[in-house]
């Protein structure tokens, strides 16, 4: 089983409107709602490839609870919920369905206590030995919880399960004390964390070589639409996806985590895993809806990728 920890989930809300009037009453045809979050979309993706998955989130109020029947009931995924007193957070995103124009509307995410994060940690602690891989995704709602990831993934590392980083920031900086076996920053993402603006392939390199030398045994350097770079014990894997018409990236790197949380799990070589991960990230950027695509659509992408090994040469063409 793969389990996802979500801090700062969402009732991800979408409203689907023709053009946008500025100051004036708009009307919907449609309105979406998904549980969002970073580690929600991977529990789907997982799901979505043929594995088993649970969530762990931290949840409060009617939103919270209209999260967690969602993960329940729409997503088919086991939900291990955290309540806390706050008020779970609600994004809503419009889309402009003539000219394909989203513009998202964020609320803050609630305070949590010391004594709530104790609680998380408790039930983190008794679920975690049912897992094979445990992925920390997105950032904490809260700056009390800074150091959540690090104390986690000290946890699950007692417990002899694999975990995977997937933040940015205080958090990002804190769990990677942790040495997590594997992240996947961006470019920018990377850049925060090493001291250092990332303009060529030899500042990637440098990058990924910084993560090795802290401790991650598995650096995945994502490339947005161009793919991912790849590098564990030595093997540095460029990996490049077919073209595309590209519906809503949004969710597209979860997916890609659920690939190779996957391969974790199933102990796959560099190269599979890697082929696993950026089909599914493909695959979900294909659909409106994150995290419902179908394994036979990333077995097809599997075969379309280009895999070529990866020197740290050359210039920077893509959008991280």
């Amino acid at each position: 089983m793969i389990l996802s920890v979500t801090p700062n989930p969402c009732v991800d809300k979408t409203v689907f409107l023709d053009t946008l009037s500025v100051g004036k009453k708009n009307v919907s045809s449609r309105v979406g709602c998904v549980p969002g979050g970073k580690g929600n979309n991977v529990a789907r993706a997982v799901r979505a490839l043929g594995h088993d998955a649970a969530a762990m989130v931290i949840v409060g109020g009617p939103p919270g609870r209209h999260v967690v029947d969602m993960i329940e009931h729409d997503d088919g995924v086991r939900c291990i919920p955290v309540w806390i007193d706050g008020m779970t957070r609600t994004i809503t995103t419009v889309l402009e369905t003539g000219l394909h124009r989203q513009t998202p509307l964020f609320e803050p995410g609630p305070s949590v206590t010391r004594a709530e994060m104790d609680t998380m940690l408790g039930q983190f602690r008794h679920v975690v030995g049912e897992a094979r891989v445990v992925t920390f995704n997105g950032t904490v709602p809260d700056p009390a919880l800074r150091s959540l990831y690090r104390e986690m993934i000290a946890i699950a590392r007692e417990a002899g399960v694999k975990t995977i980083l997937d933040s940015h920031g205080p958090e990002f900086a804190e769990g990677l004390r942790a040495h997590p076996d594997m992240v996947k920053p961006n470019d920018t993402e990377a850049a925060e964390l090493v001291g250092f603006e990332i303009v060529n392939e030899s500042d990637r390199l440098r990058a990924v070589d910084h993560f090795h030398g802290i401790g991650i045994p598995l650096v995945v350097l994502s490339l947005g639409p161009d793919g991912a770079l790849v590098s564990r014990d030595g093997e540095r894997l460029r990996v490049t996806p077919p073209p595309i018409e590209e519906v809503n990236a949004v969710g597209s790197g979860d997916a890609l985590v659920a690939g190779f949380a996957i391969g974790l799990e199933e102990g796959l070589s560099l190269e599979a895993m890697a082929r696993l991960g950026v089909a599914a990230g493909t695959a979900n950027a294909m659909s409106w809806d994150i995290g419902h695509f179908t394994a036979e659509a990333v077995k097809r992408l599997s075969r379309e990728l280009r895999i070529e090994p990866w020197t740290g040469h050359g210039t920077i063409n893509a959008r991280g």
